[in-house]
This record gives structure tokens, sequence and C-alpha cells, in this order.
């Protein structure tokens, strides 16, 4: 009789770690923390980096373009002016290939 004693407690201590794992083997919730990223998401998330960091670049290329402009209209031609123009030509040429690519992608 006091082993039965002992014995009940002694189940219910096992059992109860046990049922406060629920977990549903048929539909396990996805854990973020064992997720490991695809080499394929990985490309994409540095391609979307890239693709931004490009933009940004573009845009302040092209906003210090109108003072460079006023400087050609009074005669002073920079020596970086045509080496920034070169760049905002590949990085927009850059940005349109990608989101042509990424548009068409299934």
């Amino acid at each position: 009789m006091r082993s039965i004693l002992w014995l009940v407690p002694g189940v219910l201590l096992l059992a109860v770690p046990l049922c406060s794992q629920n977990v549903n083997p048929n539909n396990p919730v996805e854990m973020q923390a064992q997720k490991h990223a695809s080499p394929n998401d990985m490309r994409t998330r540095v391609n979307n980096l890239q693709l931004q960091q490009d933009a940004k670049d573009l845009a302040e290329l092209c906003a210090a373009l109108p003072k460079d402009m006023d400087g050609i209209k009074q005669g002073l031609l920079s020596k970086d002016v045509l080496e920034r123009l070169k760049r905002v030509e590949k990085l927009s040429k850059r940005v349109r290939e990608e989101l042509m690519r990424t548009s068409s992608a299934p």
C-alpha cells in the first residue's frame, strides 16, 4: 500500500512534463528558430539589399545633378561630372534589369 502511495505522485510528476509538450505530430507548428534559410532565400535577400543600396545611390547621384548642370551653364565643368553620369547610367541599368527580372519571376 505504501509503495502505491509513492507510485502515484511519481507517475504524476513524470506525466505533467509530458503533457506540457503540446505538439501535434500531424501538424507541428513551424518554429522560426528551427527554420534555416535556403540558399535561394539568402540569394534573394542579398539581391534585395543590393537593389535597395543601388536605388539609394542612384537617388543621391540624381539629386546632385542639377547643381552640376548649373555649374556647366556657368562654364564650370567639374572633373567628376562625367564619371557621376556614367555611374548614373550603370546604376539605372542595373536597377532596371533587377526590377524586370524580379517582376517576371514566377
